[in-house]
């Protein structure tokens, strides 16, 4: 079925290769994961656009955390390791994931204070919380630092009418 869509002058020979080759399975005998498997691999090969590989671990390698935006750099991280063809949980992907983080001094050293994390998704919870943590405190000093500044509002209080007359007005 997916090979009904690939199209075009470059890729005709290859496709007929492939198709010819998955006929020859026998869906009883062979695994069908491994099969997809060894069809991904071939065509990723074949075809892969591996300038993007490229871009993605230059781009990986400079990609920095923005404070406070550190969902936008898990998200960011983790799309562009996947696209430079890094196991998330490697070394390699959680000292990136580290370098990155060292444009917020602050939130590197907390996550490597004890016990550091163990492993990617560890690491990955850990700054998480430190930065949510970390914009909490931040928000509390400004609201705390606004009272503080501008002082309290007084109580509301009306202001004080004495009653009025329940009869005519005095003659004069």
């Amino acid at each position: 079925m997916a090979l009904m869509y690939i199209k075009g002058d470059k890729v005709d020979q290859w496709v007929e290769r492939i198709a010819k080759w998955w006929d020859t399975l026998n869906p009883i005998a062979h695994n069908i994961h491994y099969t997809w498997t060894l069809f991904l691999e071939a065509f990723q090969k074949q075809y892969l656009n591996h300038a993007k590989q490229q871009w993605a671990g230059i781009k990986l390698e400079t990609h920095k955390l923005h404070f406070p935006l550190i969902d936008k750099y898990v998200a960011e991280f983790e799309d562009l390791a996947t696209l430079a063809g890094y196991t998330v949980g490697s070394a390699e992907t959680v000292n990136l994931f580290l370098k990155g983080l060292t444009s917020a001094p602050d939130i590197f050293e907390k996550v490597m204070d004890h016990p550091a994390p163990n492993n990617y998704h560890d690491l990955r919870e850990k700054g998480i919380s430190i930065m949510k943590a970390r914009q909490l405190v931040n928000t509390l000093k400004r609201t705390t630092n606004l009272a503080a500044r501008f002082g309290l509002p007084p109580p509301f209080r009306t202001p004080y009418r004495p009653p009025a007359p329940s009869g005519p007005p005095p003659c004069p």
